[in-house]
């Protein structure tokens, strides 16, 4: 990597041989550049020589590495036809080279974060348990859902990186949400489980006389475990990281019904569990509303970022219920099967990036999050998608 930059620095001072006030001086400003392509200009601005003024931006190969490339320059660059304005740069650092010094960045860094996710579970279906109006001349049937609300999870990453942007890292991510409904009966009032259970009676019926009622719960929770590699990569002024690994990841979901049907307890528990193991592809990609320099002690800068990850995974998926009906009567079903299941996850959002004195990185973001476990089910079935909509704010450190 650097000595692609170096022969890139080679090749630009070839082409500019034919113009002898460029190497009138031996030492040139290296400043912030104001070319909307560029994050550096070098150019040979000097008290002593003000009549030819010739200037080129450079951009380092990653956003940790010392290695400068000529990416924008002005025409006729390299000869004496060019006569542009005079600048002077009285903020830059004078250096012997139209490089900077790079020794300072080999290194092996640590990268962490840590985010406060706040998620609203969604399913294809999401019901607690159905009414039956019985008293009129015809019967209506309503569906009663589950009421989830927002809820907090943590997601913490933790790796290492080096100074070309090659990062190595492991990620878990946790989330448990619950919720409950219920109802008492009028007369002629008919109550059923949310799904029918895989037992021989087919899960819970109550009601039937004023007085009898339902109480439903549900409980969800997922995680998932991510050992992969990545790599930063500048498309001008576009910095993007892509990469893939490992991940493991479970999902278990519970229901419970319980109530009176005519005045006899009645109650339906179901529960199902996919734990499974696969491969997870990522990529991100973030916009620099501003230049900005990675290496610069005390600089900032804002960019809009966006990212993708897809996860394919293989393992078992148990399924239990047990149904209590009057009697009483006690019917019990369980299955154990393979399955696969794939999650979507996309982000986008902005984010502040400060460089302390210290040189670590410290960055701030905040974005909108979305999670889609497909095939993941509901609380009392195996069938249907889990999606997981919401925020974050995230706090990382590149150090």
């Amino acid at each position: 990597m650097r000595t692609n930059g170096f022969v890139g620095l080679i090749i630009a001072g070839i082409c500019c041989l034919p113009s002898q006030a460029l190497y009138s001086q031996s030492d040139f400003p290296v400043e912030p550049s104001n070319e909307s392509e560029g994050v550096f200009r070098i150019s040979n601005a000097s008290d002593d020589f003000e009549s030819n003024v010739d200037a080129v931006s450079f951009a380092p190969a990653s956003p940790r590495t010392s290695d400068l490339a000529p990416i924008a320059m002005p025409d006729n660059y390299g000869n004496e036809e060019y006569y542009g304005p005079v600048e002077e740069y009285t903020q830059g650092d004078w250096i012997e080279d139209p490089y900077l010094d790079d020794t300072s960045y080999e290194r092996l860094g640590i990268v962490a974060g840590a985010a406060a996710v706040f998620l609203k579970p969604g399913f294809d279906t999401d019901t607690a348990f159905f009414t039956e109006d019985q008293s009129g001349m015809t019967t209506i049937t309503t569906s009663n859902d589950f009421p989830y609300n927002y809820q907090t999870a943590p997601r913490i990453n933790l790796g290492v990186i080096d100074n070309e942007g090659l990062s190595a890292q492991v990620r878990w991510f946790q989330l448990e949400d619950n919720s409950s409904n219920g109802a008492t009966s009028p007369n002629n009032f008919i109550f059923f489980n949310g799904l029918p259970t895989q037992t021989v009676t087919g899960g819970l019926r109550a009601g039937g006389q004023a007085g009898d009622f339902i109480s439903t719960s549900s409980n969800l929770k997922l995680y998932t475990i991510d050992v992969d590699m990545s790599q930063e990569l500048n498309f001008e002024r576009w910095q993007t990281t892509f990469g893939g690994g490992y991940r493991h990841a479970s999902v278990s979901q519970t229901y419970r019904a319980v109530g009176t049907a005519s005045g006899a307890p009645v109650s339906s528990d179901v529960g199902h569990r996919f734990d499974g193991n696969g491969l997870v592809i990522f990529g991100e990609a973030r916009r620099p509303l501003g230049l900005f320099d990675r290496r610069s002690k005390g600089t900032s800068s804002v960019s809009l970022i966006s990212s993708v990850k897809y996860s394919a995974l293989w393992g078992r998926s148990k399924y239990s219920a047990e149904d209590r009906t009057p009697g009483p009567t006690v019917a019990v079903a369980q299955t154990d099967n393979k399955k696969s299941l794939s999650i979507v996850e996309l982000q986008v959002g902005a984010q502040a990036d400060f460089v302390l004195q210290t040189g670590a990185l410290v960055w701030v973001r905040a974005a909108w999050d979305g999670m889609w476990w497909n095939g993941a089910g509901s609380a009392a079935s195996e069938s249907g998608d889990l999606s997981l909509l919401g925020g974050s704010i995230t706090l990382g450190m590149d150090w």
